[in-house]
């Protein structure tokens, strides 16, 4: 065997791993969803629950108007309006009972735009950022509980964003809706737990209200 040649097989064998097939890290969805969730509670374990509680009420805000059945919205203005009529009579005195309810404001079958939905759902949720750096509770992580509430906090709204994304993104295929790539394929591999949010949701206002009863005193007090 000549040098030539010895070099070329050399250069081969040297070269072999580069063309090698790339190595794909598979994750379950429960695995990708606890991983945006320690991302939360980390970022919201390091702020305290003080710095983030405006961010977790517009973001909660925001998924009840846009993202839980997506006509809430619509079902509150219709109940409203045809209440209407029986709240004035109640309040001069009237039996309410004889009077009829008004018929629905807006088409109870009236789907609120996916597109809109969506805009709504950025726009309630950055509102939350905006009023955050001016909120009358903000401060330093001082309780003995404000981190570790912190972390409950950031994971609840890192788990209202995700969910958010997944229940649009199901709703943009079901309507013909195509895209590929890694946003795609993020997207399918998360879990809907949209049936376990109410209750998640639940649990933080219980939580607030708790500390509201036990230091309401402290509440306004950076």
């Amino acid at each position: 065997m000549s040098t030539v040649q010895g070099l070329f097989i050399l250069a081969g064998v040297a070269m072999a791993p580069v063309f090698q097939p790339s190595i794909t890290v598979s994750l379950s969805g429960a695995a990708l969803l606890v991983i945006l969730m320690a991302i939360g509670g980390y970022s919201g374990y390091q702020q305290g629950l003080r710095n983030i509680l405006t961010i977790a009420l517009w973001t909660i805000l925001a998924y009840l108007l846009t993202v839980q059945g997506g006509t809430f919205l619509v079902d509150v203005i219709n109940r409203f309006w045809s209440n209407g009529p029986r709240l004035v009579g109640f309040l001069i005195g009237q039996n309410v009972n004889e009077i009829a309810p008004l018929e629905p404001l807006i088409s109870p079958n009236l789907q609120i735009p996916l597109f809109f939905r969506v805009l709504a759902f950025i726009a309630l949720t950055m509102l939350g950022f905006f009023f955050n750096k001016k909120a009358a509770w903000k401060g330093p992580p001082k309780e003995p509980l404000a981190r570790p509430l912190g972390l409950f906090v950031g994971a609840l709204i890192a788990l209202l964003w995700s969910n958010a994304a997944v229940v649009f993104w199901n709703q943009y295929q079901a309507t013909g809706g195509i895209l590929g790539g890694p946003i795609a394929s993020f997207l399918n591999t998360l879990p809907n737990i949209s049936e376990y949010m109410p209750s998640l949701i639940a649990v933080f206002f219980l939580i607030l209200f708790v500390l509201m009863l036990f230091n309401f005193p402290k509440v306004w007090k950076p």
